[in-house]
């Protein structure tokens, strides 16, 4: 197995390089370890002409089955080393179609791990989601390529520190020993109707006690009230929560 640690930040032993140390660091020896801090390279678009940054890029890119992307999160987004990299690799990332719809390319079913760092406390972070836009631009591109998301991996409140959180360092390499170990199979749809089973029950047991606290319905049985109160208490629930875990889920802390 050969992981490729792709660095997009400023510097090239700053927190966010740090952090992705930590996670190379878990990996197994009997793996194979690349690190590419794309501030080496002279990245430009490719427009068609011999490009040889970007054929080395690529070379790189396919040789690879597991990618680590790290970039810190600036401006509330994503850095834009690495968003660069994204935007001068994507013809070769992805294909396009004659209605410009993009397919997956040559890097379909390899996997990636998501590492982004932020200034903000863990709190802030939590409320707000500073990083919540700089995972999304990391997905947004990998999963239109095929690639097939592993984790996430946030550093908060790096403003003036010098010095790594020891917490989050023993959390990076826990996730260099768990990529190590390849998926046998990615399709998680047993477990997200597990997932939806519990979410609904549990749904379900919320709505009921509302019903009962606010209207008293269940001691009168009224059954016109118990039904519509329990179908707008229940859709706003699952909107809400099938809302978050669809655009919002994201490691914040």
């Amino acid at each position: 197995m050969k992981v490729l640690g792709i660095l997009g930040a400023h510097k090239r032993d700053g927190l966010t390089a740090q952090y992705l140390a930590a996670t190379a660091k878990g990996l197994p020896t009997a793996v194979d370890y690349e690190l590419l801090y794309l501030a080496d390279y002279a990245i430009e678009p490719d427009t068609g002409q011999p490009n040889p940054v970007l054929d080395q890029l690529e070379a790189k890119l396919q040789a690879s089955d597991l990618w680590i992307i790290a970039a810190p999160t600036y401006w509330g987004a994503l850095a834009g080393t690495m968003k660069n990299f994204f935007d001068c690799m994507r013809p070769r990332m992805v294909r396009m179609t004659k209605a410009a719809d993009t397919l997956p390319g040559q890097f379909k079913n390899k996997h990636y791990l998501a590492l982004t760092t932020c200034f903000q406390s863990s709190l802030e972070n939590f409320f707000v989601g500073i990083t919540d836009d700089t995972f999304k631009t990391i997905d947004r591109v990998l999963t239109g390529a095929g690639l097939i998301k592993v984790g996430e991996i946030v550093g908060t409140g790096t403003w003036q520190q010098h010095q790594p959180n020891p917490q989050k360092l023993a959390l990076c390499t826990r996730w260099g020993a768990k990529l190590a170990t390849k998926q046998k199979k990615d399709d998680n749809t047993v477990k997200r109707y597990i997932q939806l089973f519990g979410m609904i029950a549990v749904m379900a047991l919320v709505t009921m006690g509302l019903q009962q606290l606010l209207f008293n319905v269940f001691a009168n049985g009224q059954f016109w009230i118990t039904y519509a109160t329990f179908v707008i208490i229940f859709y706003v629930l699952l909107a809400s929560l099938l809302h978050f875990f669809t655009f919002l889920r994201h490691r914040r802390r």
